[in-house]
């Protein structure tokens, strides 16, 4: 995303499931969505985790059932019960697979 860019993914659904025909022929016309990101307030769908102090709480469950399972390794947004941007899942992506490795 940068300044001129308002939204923060475009999709262009005709490379997904509905992009052919019957026949398998793509279809001559396409449909795309914009999604723009907000703030999560009260109320709100809350998409990723919400970092605060009941998440954490609930992250340390997590983490200590996750630390009994062997030959599985927990990352990312979902694997740490945290929103990251997508540079900070990269990073750690990148962090845990040297771990790992050495």
């Amino acid at each position: 995303m940068d300044r001129e860019t308002p939204w923060t993914r475009i999709i262009e659904h005709k490379w997904f499931e509905f992009g052919k025909d019957e026949n398998g022929n793509d279809i001559p016309k396409t449909i795309i969505s914009k999604e723009y990101s907000s703030e999560w307030k009260l109320g709100d769908e809350p998409y990723y985790p919400v970092n605060d102090e009941r998440n954490g709480e609930l992250y340390k469950k997590y983490k200590g059932l996750a630390d009994k399972e062997e030959k599985v390794i927990f990352g990312g947004r979902l694997g740490e019960y945290k929103y990251y941007d997508m540079d900070a899942v990269i990073a750690s992506a990148l962090e845990c697979a040297k771990k790992q490795l050495t």
